[in-house]
């Protein structure tokens, strides 16, 4: 796998253009709700409604789709999965939420199987075929999907410049696989919520995170943390996902025109949810007064061989195909 931090270049710009959308040309108009996760102004709710713009401007008004914040229509993130698949909602972003009933997703959980975008592509085309089964198991089919920046450990008072630092530290975790990872490391994993993180790093409950600077940054985090060690363990995707009845109801034409924006805007949310990350690990360093340290590749190589046997156990459990997609993982990206 890739070690660093580089980030390919993105070009900024979504796929077509802003301009305001012409009439609906003749024939039906299909109305439809997207389901994102964060509010409005959150960056992937951002990409949901650019994704949205480009398919009423690619249909000439013939799709028009109202973006929906958590809270506007009674599903939880947790629901999104069986919302669209029941066509409650024609659009949601299929998230780690669901990924307790989308054991081939979930794959992506598993710690210092990737550290970037290119190990994520790799990872994706792998396990595509197996997920998009299981989506439709659900009654989904994914349009796109994008990455929630990588993981990586942040402290409030101890310098961060090896994984050994994390041994006899309480660090807030958001998933067991990383609360295994942190045991493994002989840290003391904490579940807290989100909003009593700042509360618990002041008074110890506390004495780090793991999170991506893109999501520390937009918690507001930094004012109680100083520290950072760049791993990028943990690389998790959304599925922007359609219902396979609302989908299956389109005329051909708009059903090559929805694949097609999907498959085109995939590339531009992917690149630009790994160049937010970068532009916030570089404000934490200028403007927050963050000292940030990188893991080696010798370390990663070091932690992959040490994660191996925990892969290997976690995919047999899952059970399916995941252990034949994770020994294809590990060979494609030389982990063994």
């Amino acid at each position: 796998a890739c070690g660093g931090t580089s980030t390919p270049p993105v070009d900024s710009t979504p796929p077509g253009s802003t301009a305001t959308s012409p009439p609906a040309a003749s024939g039906e108009v299909y109305e439809w709700d997207m389901l994102v996760e964060n509010s409005l102004t959150h960056p992937s709710s951002v990409l949901a409604q650019e994704f949205a713009t480009l398919l009423e401007e690619r249909s000439e008004g013939r799709i028009k789709v109202t973006v929906r914040a958590p809270g506007e229509l009674p599903y939880t993130a947790a629901d999104y999965l069986t919302a669209v698949g029941d066509n409650s909602a024609a659009l949601g972003d299929v998230n780690s939420m669901s990924f307790g009933s989308l054991p081939h997703a979930s794959i992506s959980l598993l710690p210092f199987l990737m550290n970037s975008l290119e190990d994520f592509y790799a990872v994706m085309d792998i396990t595509s075929s197996a997920v998009k089964e299981e989506l439709e198991s659900y009654g989904c089919r994914n349009l796109w999907y994008f990455p929630w920046p990588p993981q990586s450990f942040w402290s409030a008072s101890k310098p961060l410049s090896s994984l050994k630092d994390i041994q006899g530290m309480k660090i807030r975790t958001s998933n067991v696989e990383l609360s295994n990872l942190v045991q493994t490391l002989g840290g003391i994993p904490v579940t807290l919520a989100g909003a009593e993180v700042p509360s618990g790093l002041s008074t110890g409950v506390v004495d780090g995170v793991i999170t991506a600077a893109y999501g520390l940054g937009g918690a507001g985090w930094y004012d109680t943390l100083n520290y950072g060690y760049i791993t990028n363990m943990q690389i998790i995707p959304s599925y922007m996902c359609i219902s396979k009845a609302e989908y299956d109801a389109l005329p051909a034409d708009l059903q090559e025109l929805v694949d097609a924006c999907g498959e085109e805007f995939e590339k531009y949310a992917c690149e630009t949810m790994f160049s937010q990350e970068q532009e916030w690990r570089d404000t934490l360093i200028s403007d927050h007064n963050f000292t940030i340290n990188t893991i080696s590749d010798a370390e990663l190589a070091e932690m992959a061989a040490m994660m191996n046997d925990y892969w290997t156990a976690w995919a047999e459990e899952k059970g399916g195909q995941c252990p034949a997609l994770l020994q294809e993982i590990i060979t494609a990206l030389d982990l063994g």
